[in-house]
């Protein structure tokens, strides 16, 4: 197939390592095989600016988590759709995500979640995952959201507030946790309460979707390739390493520190944990409607079932 007559998919993702599969996918010419013409941007990390762009179609598909600006962009107009889970909580073992406790504190005894009670916690944005997940975790130690507060700051400055004391703990995402751990500012401890929850997923525009179902499951296909490449072959592919720590500016000796799952248990979108998202940040009033989402009319499961019959 000639390139100009592949199917084009503009791809908005974070330089994350959660984005890896796509950098493989991308660097290791999977999708130009697959007969996909895909490039990648990794410039815009505000979904306040990402969703604008989705639904004008600037992008194809975007990568993102659950939040209050997925569920006001769903409400508005169906320009914006759901494509698929692109990662889950892994049911045992580490998390891409994690409560960063002071490591002085935990040293000193505070080792529980249950000990956060009365304290200040950092996350890196009010209405999306970070708030939920950091609010599951009080939760599920016995506390409820007013036993603690919680302070908006920026993803490098978390550790540094730990660090002096001016938080107790806070939300990360890696390789933050990794390398504050590593620094001997945090104790890492997951959050059980999300274990084999869907957070994070695949939008995509919607006249890309109807214009472009095959290519969207292609898509799919080769992602979960890659994820599942990654996962057998860990960290011990130099190539890997090596395109991977071009996309996140990450040395080796941190990617080959991070273990957890890339292959999402499944494609299938976690709708029941939107749904919980979505009642958590309408008793917030951060929502611009009243009626809760049908999630489920706002995607293919076709597209997912197909994607996983080419696996």
């Amino acid at each position: 197939m000639r390139a100009a007559d592949k199917p084009k998919i503009a791809l908005s993702i974070a330089p994350t390592v959660l984005s890896a599969p796509m950098f493989i996918a991308k660097e290791k010419d999977y999708f130009e095989k697959a007969g996909l013409d895909v490039t990648i941007d990794t410039s815009l990390q505000n979904m306040a600016e990402n969703l604008p762009l989705l639904a004008a179609g600037h992008f194809s598909i975007v990568g993102t988590s659950w939040g209050t600006s997925v569920f006001n962009a769903l409400s508005k107009n169906r320009l914006v759709t759901i494509l698929s889970t692109q990662a889950t909580i892994p049911g045992k073992g580490a998390s891409p995500f994690s409560i960063m406790m002071s490591a002085k504190a935990y040293a000193a005894g505070a080792t529980t979640l249950a000990s956060l009670k009365g304290k200040k916690l950092g996350i890196i944005g009010a209405g999306g995952y970070a708030e939920y997940d950091m609010i599951s975790a009080v939760q599920s130690a016995g506390l409820k959201p007013s036993d603690v507060e919680l302070v908006q700051m920026g993803r490098n400055d978390i550790g540094p507030a730990i660090s002096n004391g001016a938080i107790a703990a806070g939300w990360g995402a890696e390789p933050m946790p990794t390398l504050y751990e590593r620094q001997g500012i945090v104790k890492n401890v997951s959050n059980e309460a999300m274990r084999n929850r869907g957070p994070i997923v695949f939008l995509a525009n919607e006249r890309f979707i109807k214009d472009n179902a095959d290519a969207a499951a292609t898509f799919l296909s080769v992602f979960m390739r890659s994820a599942r490449e990654l996962d057998a072959q860990g960290w011990s592919d130099p190539r890997v390493v090596e395109i991977v720590g071009k996309h996140t500016k990450l040395p080796a000796d941190v990617l080959k520190s991070i273990r957890f799952s890339f292959t999402p248990a499944t494609l299938e979108p976690d709708l029941k944990l939107a749904s919980e998202m979505e009642a958590y940040f309408a008793g917030r009033k951060l929502l611009v409607y009243d009626k809760p989402l049908d999630f489920s009319a706002y995607y293919s499961p076709a597209i997912i079932k197909k994607a996983m019959s080419t696996q």
